[in-house]
Order: C-alpha cells, then sequence, then structure tokens
C-alpha cells in the first residue's frame, strides 16, 4: 500500500513539480549548486574572518565536551538486573547534558548551512536549559522537582513557576555575581541582551521579523538571507552567546562529574570512568578554552560588537 502511495504520489504531483523546476534548471541541480554555495561561502567566512573562526571551532569542542559527558553518565547507569535507583542529580546531568549537546550540534549545521534565525530560535531555548542546569546544581529541591517533572503537565508547570519571566535568569545572575565576587552584578544580563534582542527582534512573527528574514538589517549589522539561505559571519554572535553560558556552566559545575560540588554528590559510581584519562584531558582542554578566549577578549563582550 505504502509503495503505491509513492507510485502514485510520483506520477502525479512530483511530476508536476518536476516539470516547473526544469522549465528553468534540474531542481537536482539547483540543490547540489545551492550547497556547494553555502559550503564556499561558509569556508571564506572561516579562512576570512578570525574571530568567526575561533568561536566556531569552540563551539564545537564544546558540544564535544557536553557530549562525552552525556555519553559517560549514561555508561555509568546501572545495569538493569541491578537493584540500584540513579540518583536524581545524575537523571537531571543525563537529561541536561543530552539534550544540550543535541541542541548544540543543531545549533552548529544550522548555522553553517545559512539557517542562521532558526539557529537563534533554538539558541534561546538553549541558554534557558544551560540557566536552569546550573541552578539544579546549586538547589537539590530544584533537582528534585525537574526529575519528577515527567508528564507534559508537570513539565509546563515547572517552566512556569521557576524559569518563565526571567526568574531562572535572576538566579543565576546572583550565583555568578557571588562567584566573581561582584554583589548585584549585571554582567550576566549585559552580555546575553543582544542575544535575548535578536529573538525579540528577528523571531517574533511581526512585520521586523518578516523583513529581517527577507533582507537582513543594515543598521543592526545583521546580514543574514534566509529565504535563500546562506552562512553569514553575524552567526558568530550566536556562537559568543553559548560559549558565555557554557562558562557559566564550567563555573556551576567545578569539579563534577567526578567529585561533588554545589548540592550535588559525585555523579561517578563506576571507579574506571571516575579515573578515566579521556575525561581528565578533555576538563582540562575546556579549562584552557576558555581561558584562551577570555585572553584573547573574545567571550566577555555583547555579541553586538561583532555582529
Amino acid at each position: 500500500m505504502k509503495l503505491e502511495i509513492r507510485h502514485l504520489f510520483d506520477s502525479t504531483i512530483e511530476k508536476r513539480y518536476r516539470s516547473f523546476a526544469s522549465a528553468s534548471e534540474d531542481t537536482e541541480t539547483l540543490n547540489a549548486q545551492g550547497q556547494d554555495r553555502r559550503r564556499k561561502k561558509l569556508q571564506h567566512i572561516l579562512d576570512t574572518d578570525p574571530e568567526f573562526y575561533v568561536l566556531h571551532r569552540c563551539t564545537n569542542i564544546a558540544a564535544t565536551w557536553l557530549s562525552l559527558l552525556a555519553v559517560a553518565l549514561l555508561q555509568d547507569l546501572p545495569l538493569a538486573e541491578e537493584e540500584i535507583e540513579p540518583t536524581a542529580e545524575k537523571l537531571a546531568a543525563i537529561s541536561f547534558l543530552s539534550r544540550l549537546a543535541n541542541d548544540l550540534w543543531a545549533i552548529i549545521e544550522l548555522i553553517e548551512a545559512g539557517f542562521d534565525l532558526q539557529a537563534r530560535a533554538l539558541t534561546r531555548a538553549y541558554l534557558e536549559h544551560v540557566d536552569v542546569l546550573i541552578c539544579c546544581i546549586h538547589d537539590e529541591q530544584l533537582t528534585a522537582q525537574f526529575v519528577a517533572a515527567v508528564e507534559p503537565d508537570e513539565a509546563n508547570e515547572f517552566w512556569h513557576r521557576h524559569v518563565s519571566k526571567n526568574k531562572i535568569k535572576r538566579r543565576v545572575s546572583e550565583f555568578v555575581s557571588s562567584v566573581i565576587e561582584a554583589p548585584g552584578s549585571q554582567v550576566v544580563d549585559f552580555l546575553r541582551e543582544d542575544a535575548e534582542l535578536a529573538g525579540s527582534m528577528l523571531l517574533h512573527p511581526t512585520i521586523t521579523a518578516g523583513f529581517a528574514a527577507a533582507f537582513g538589517i543594515e543598521d543592526d549589522g545583521y546580514d543574514s538571507y534566509p529565504i535563500f539561505p546562506t552562512p553569514t559571519a553575524s552567526s558568530a554572535g550566536t556562537f559568543r552567546a553559548i560559549l558565555i553560558h557554557l562558562f557559566w556552566l564550567w563555573f556551576a559545575m567545578g569539579p563534577l562529574p567526578r567529585n561533588a560540588n554545589g548540592r550535588w554528590r559525585p555523579l561517578f559510581t563506576n571507579p574506571e570512568l571516575s579515573n578515566h584519562i579521556a575525561l581528565e584531558r578533555f576538563s582540562i582542554l575546556i579549562s584552557e578554552m576558555l581561558g584562551f578566549l577570555l585572553e584573547s577578549h573574545l567571550l566577555m563582550r555583547p555579541s553586538s560588537t561583532d555582529d
């Protein structure tokens, strides 16, 4: 039956579509040309824009780091025949890190393919997830409530209670201010402001967003043309916002997952994973990478400076 549906579709709808496309050029040729154009544009940006190159590579390294942590935690789960319940913090860590890793790879792919608006939309949710993870590490009750929110209604209630209307962002701001010993600092809001403005201005279904999608916004340095996707250098601002938040997460995690930090106990129970050389080396690499970004003045500044 399914094969018959395909044959029927190909002989009617697909046939007519190809007749339209072939009036100018073959559809597959056009698709191949578009993909080749996007690859060349991305390579041109990487070759000519050192900041974009560094932020792009660092974001890839960060995605690998999150993936490595998520996989290690999955491997550390008790076997099915073992009567051991994983801790709430381990379940929360697996949920967050696997989601963050998947979303970050998707953001990278979207930017590389020229879908900058879509990458920014996903980044807004991504930053919120990082915020909640930071707060969970330092609040065992919040962790327990997050793990217990299994059903959609419960998850929505959790989000409205703890995340909506900047509740979770204020908590992250307080945490970062305490870590950097600058009470009342607005550094989190200041560095995130442009990412949120882009989300409000470019992603909402408004006239401004429509024109931005069609033509870009020259006055604001937003030079994307998502109707005809092409990689754009302004995506460096998205990479920067992501890396800044991962810097706050690095603060919050401390020696996790090997050792306790905040209100979380150690996440590993398997000694082989606790002492795994690859995890140790990657932990050092992430620390050195963030230090490089700070020393090079590529991290702690608003994204609009390079958009």
